[in-house]
């Protein structure tokens, strides 16, 4: 078999079995078996593939077939210019959680501070934590996560990145680790990616998000707004320092209700941000 009647052996399989990209996909997969690019897959189409990178190539397309997410086989993901280790322990970073990561960037450079502290709420793999301490090299980040198993990717993430020294990960529900060990009004900013989808939603997602990646990183209750409601009753006012401020990730069509519910805790200052698709996808709370 040749990398060429590989790759198309591979594609079919995963055609029929209804994954989205299915030639994607298979070149990904063998160039990881490979060790090469996908590239060098495309340029060396007529290179015999030996019997032990077969089987290997053959394992992990059933697998793909399967529905098992595609970074999960890997065992990394891309995430803003960071190669972050990634397992069923973790939900996989989207590109959505990236343009949060550029909005907040943006709002940090306009506070102009150096040495800043930051808090990634439900840090998960810490995606978001290690991509604000690699932008902003004087600052230290917290992030929070009330899965110690998560909180164990985003050690190993940290480790591998040389970020551990400013980037230290708690274990706990939302705020609490940072109310206790921290003064308040310290944060210049606390970035939070929490659970937004709502039953009815969950349903329907594609079976490599229901079956295989943590529902609590999920699923927000009847609405989607369970956790957000929560995490809006945190004292938030006590951690923020003067014109510091909350960003939010959240479900399309929840930005009006999660304006409202802030609002109506006293916050003024709230603003909707949308994604590159024009939606409404990110709320900015300052204090």
């Amino acid at each position: 078999m040749t990398l060429g009647e590989a790759l198309a052996w591979a594609t079919a399989k995963l055609r029929e079995a209804g994954v989205p990209e299915p030639e994607t996909d298979a070149e990904w997969l063998l160039a990881h078996v490979l060790k090469t690019s996908r590239t060098a897959l495309r340029l060396e189409r007529e290179r015999p593939l030996d019997e032990i990178a077969q089987k290997t190539y053959k394992e992990l397309v059933g697998k793909r077939a399967k529905r098992v997410p595609l970074a999960y086989l890997l065992g990394e993901q891309p995430f803003c210019g960071l190669t972050l280790k990634v397992d069923t322990r973790v939900m996989i970073p989207r590109p959505e959680t990236e343009q949060l990561v550029e909005v907040v960037a943006g709002w940090l450079q306009r506070l102009r501070r150096s040495r800043m502290l930051l808090a990634d709420i439900g840090t998960g793999s810490g995606a978001i934590a290690l991509a604000l301490a690699a932008r902003f090299e004087e600052a230290t980040v917290y992030g929070v996560d009330i899965s110690s198993d998560a909180l164990q990717v985003a050690e190993e993430n940290a480790q591998r990145l040389g970020l551990i020294k400013r980037c230290v990960f708690l274990h706990g529900d939302l705020t609490e680790p940072l109310k206790v060990i921290f003064p308040p009004k310290v944060f210049d900013a606390v970035v939070a990616n929490l659970p937004y989808v709502a039953e009815r939603e969950w349903e329907q997602l594609a079976p490599e998000v229901r079956c295989f990646e943590p529902a609590v990183a999920f699923r927000g209750g009847p609405d989607g707004l369970s956790v957000l409601r929560r995490f809006a009753r945190c004292p938030l006012h006590r951690l923020l320092a003067p014109d510091g401020f909350v960003a939010l990730e959240i479900g399309a069509g929840q930005a009006e209700a999660v304006q409202n519910l802030w609002q109506q805790r006293g916050w003024r200052s709230v603003v909707r941000e949308r994604d590159v698709n024009g939606v409404e996808r990110f709320v900015i709370i300052q204090r």
